[in-house]
């Protein structure tokens, strides 16, 4: 136990001269530490360490890397005494953990070679209108508009004719937000995105009752009054909780469940092909089926 001690002493105090120096002590004997009869090597520290560690940033390496490496085989020791009658079971568990990566190494693959770039948006727009049902919406979705201005403002009606008609004219969407810019007025376009009417509400007046539903029973442009502010707000397009999500809205989410059967599909031709193959050649052979134990030739 001296000899750790000295060496993660002398790790954390020793020079570099290169990136790729280590410590004398370490170039001098090729065994850096020992636990049982497994010993780690020098040259296991060289590769192990990054081109751009220099100086004491590389002491500080070596000595963590020979920490690690001491309480990883400790522990393996301790795992050896600890549970030696279940070893059988170790390895069966270690293979099967290997012959998983490799599987899915070889699913990624033949995944990567074959999947298309991107679905189109007629893709999306089919499996949206055969899967409907599976698309409910859980709350209300709302695309609209919220202007904010003072409540003295002697100008509110043709306000409210500026707001009206900003609806149909970029021309007159734009007189309107240079008003609003000119006096300080808030505007809130949301009608290009659909946002939660929760969401909505928020750039209204916080008194407002916990049943809102009320309005969006209501066309056109509404108006509330609190205290010296007055807000103009009107809702584009309104799509209820319990109603199929608009498509825009799900797009993103059908096109990940797209990608996933197709990943699933091409992994599943690849495992038909190869047992197909192998049992042609005679590579693999099933000896009996499963319904009444027949032998394939």
């Amino acid at each position: 136990m001296r000899l750790v001690v000295k060496i993660l002493l002398a790790a954390a105090v020793a020079g570099m001269t290169s990136c790729r120096d280590l410590p004398d002590y370490l170039v001098s004997d090729n065994t850096v530490a020992k636990v049982g009869r497994k010993e780690l090597k020098t040259n296991e520290i060289i590769e192990a360490m990054p081109a751009n560690v220099s100086g004491d940033d590389s002491a500080s390496f070596v000595r963590l890397y020979v920490e690690r490496w001491l309480v990883r085989q400790l522990k393996v020791e301790e795992a050896d005494e600890l549970f030696s009658g279940s070893e059988a079971d170790i390895d069966r568990m270690v293979e099967e953990y290997r012959h998983s990566l490799l599987m899915r190494k070889v699913d990624q693959y033949y995944v990567e070679q074959q999947m298309s770039a991107d679905f189109t948006d007629k893709d999306i727009a089919d499996y949206y209108n055969t899967h409907k049902a599976d698309f409910i919406l859980d709350r209300t979705l709302v695309k609209g508009r919220v202007l904010r201005f003072d409540a003295a403002y002697r100008q509110s009606k043709t306000l409210m004719a500026q707001m009206r008609e900003a609806a149909t004219s970029q021309s007159a969407a734009k007189t309107l937000s240079e008003i609003c810019e000119k006096n300080g007025f808030e505007l809130v376009d949301k009608r290009s995105e659909w946002v939660g009417f929760s969401d909505f509400l928020t750039y209204l007046p916080a008194a407002q009752s916990q049943d809102n539903e009320h309005l969006l029973d209501k066309t056109g442009i509404q108006q509330i009054d609190a205290g010296d502010k007055r807000y103009y707000f009107d809702f584009t397009s309104v799509c209820r909780k319990g109603n199929v999500a608009p498509l825009e809205v799900v797009s993103e989410n059908i096109r990940r469940i797209l990608i996933t059967q197709r990943r699933s599909e091409i992994i599943k031709a690849h495992e038909e092909q190869i047992v197909s193959e192998a049992i042609s050649s005679g590579h693999a052979r099933i000896y009996a089926d499963t319904a009444g134990g027949t032998e394939k030739p």
